[in-house]
């Protein structure tokens, strides 16, 4: 057992063996003593003493086990206080109760449900577009890095709104920040849940499409850009818009040389007229065939 000095008086460093050793200092400094008066008196009787010795054990042991269960919940708030500073979420079961340690116990449960809160809103601002409610481009790097280490494969695709600015100029901005929004929600759902979209910057969005083809990505994003051309987005009466995209197949490469490869697909497609999907694949062939 360790030792600490507390105002000067050595006392155990275990909060148990404190409380053991104030408890076993006051119940037993009467009971030496009684039995020294008897001592001293010639009174002493074997059987007496022995059951007075028996039921001191009894008495120490069932001391311990109650301060040992008196202080598991406070094992319990120096766990879910550990868990909070690691970020961690904390399971402590709900203490009913009106004693300090109940009441401590419910604190740390209120500590960490506000943290976990605040870690939530923290992580979503960091990692969350606030116009489009879409990954930004630090939470896209976060969700897809895991599957370009891993090699899954894919297909990648950066897409931009045709003469965006136009928007802005002519109608303003609110009416432009309606397009970007409308625009995400058409391209969220015809991206599908496997999907990883993000807002790449300003009017650019980027997808990744995990084990899928660059055929079948086409097709799909294709299929979007004719919905936006009948349906259009943004505010009632708007006039429709387009988008450009450059579309790559997604392999060994980090993925910031993905991007580069998707950019530069993306301006040959806005330097070809627009409005299209074009793929790598397709833009090598038209080099190679001039």
């Amino acid at each position: 057992m360790r030792f600490a000095a507390t105002r000067g008086i050595l006392m155990p460093q275990s909060l148990k063996m404190r409380i053991f050793a104030i408890c076993f200092i006051g119940t037993h400094v009467p009971l030496l003593s009684f039995v020294a008066r008897q001592v001293s008196n010639g009174q002493v009787n074997g059987a007496d003493l022995a059951v007075l010795l028996v039921a001191t054990l009894v008495g120490t042991a069932g001391a311990l086990y109650g301060i040992n269960a008196l202080l598991s919940p406070l094992r319990l708030s120096i766990e879910g206080i550990d868990s909070i500073g690691r970020g961690e979420p904390v399971s402590i079961p709900p203490i009913e109760g009106v004693d300090e340690i109940s009441v401590l116990l419910r604190r740390v449960n209120e500590a960490a449900a506000s943290v976990q809160s605040r870690l939530n809103t923290l992580d979503h601002a960091a990692h969350r577009d606030p116009l489009t409610a879409l990954l930004n481009r630090r939470g896209f790097f976060a969700e897809v890095d895991p599957l370009f280490a891993a090699r899954v494969g894919g297909a990648f695709a950066i897409i931009d709104l045709d003469r965006f600015k136009a928007v802005n100029d002519q109608f303003g901005h609110a009416a432009g920040d309606r397009v970007l929004r409308d625009f995400a929600n058409r391209l969220a759902a015809t991206c599908g849940r496997d999907a990883v979209i993000a807002r790449w910057g300003g009017e650019e969005f980027v997808a990744f499409f995990p084990r899928a083809t660059e055929a079948d990505t086409q097709v799909r994003l294709a299929e979007l850009l004719r919905s936006i051309e009948t349906m259009a987005i943004g505010p009632a009466g708007f006039p429709p818009l387009t988008f450009s995209a450059g579309l790559v197949e997604a392999g060994s490469e980090s993925v910031e040389r993905t991007a580069e490869r998707a950019d530069a697909a993306l301006y040959a497609a806005k330097r070809a007229g627009r409005a299209q999907v074009l793929v790598e694949r397709d833009l090598v062939a038209r080099a190679v065939a001039t």
